[in-house]
């Protein structure tokens, strides 16, 4: 069961990942996963891509003790055990570090990040439009070079002969 402050923190979230990114609108879709993932709570889908469906997974963390004063970083913790799971994934993983105050957020890849515990998170990339296009193309390139990879599926309806 979810804190106040996680369920706040997962609003302001979805709030900056579903802003209007251009005349279309947002270009993601994020998912709930209602705790039914140990180390991700959301899936997120990349709005326009196309015929293909290109997504990534969040753990989002939030706080209200704001960034330390030195480094600037973002006051949220994970443990090594979670940054090593939520990299497990195949696929991008990302974790959000929100402020709740600021009502801001910033996030950082899981994927070949050094995974021992993370004491607070970089700044270094807010959740804003010229990042949210950043992560769009990084994500929808990440499928586009899976995709390329064809497998051939065993479990597939036979051909008419």
């Amino acid at each position: 069961m979810k804190d106040r402050l996680g369920e706040k923190g997962e609003e302001i979230f979805v709030a900056l990942m579903t802003e209007s990114h251009s005349d279309k609108g947002a270009i993601f879709k994020p998912r709930y996963l209602d705790d039914k993932l140990p180390y991700v709570d959301y899936i997120v889908e990349l709005v326009g891509a196309g015929q293909s469906a290109p997504y990534f997974f969040v753990q989002v963390k939030s706080t209200t003790q704001g960034c330390t004063k030195k480094q600037n970083r973002l006051k949220v913790k994970f443990s090594q055990e979670s940054m090593r799971g939520i990299a497990s994934y195949p696929a991008p993983t990302y974790i959000i570090g929100i402020d709740e105050k600021e009502k801001t957020g910033y996030l950082i890849s899981a994927n070949g990040e050094e995974l021992g515990s993370m004491s607070s998170l970089p700044t270094i990339f807010p959740i804003d439009m010229q990042n949210r296009g950043v992560l769009w193309n990084e994500v929808n390139d990440f499928w586009f070079k899976c995709s390329r990879n064809k497998i051939k599926w065993k479990f597939v309806e036979p051909e008419d002969e």
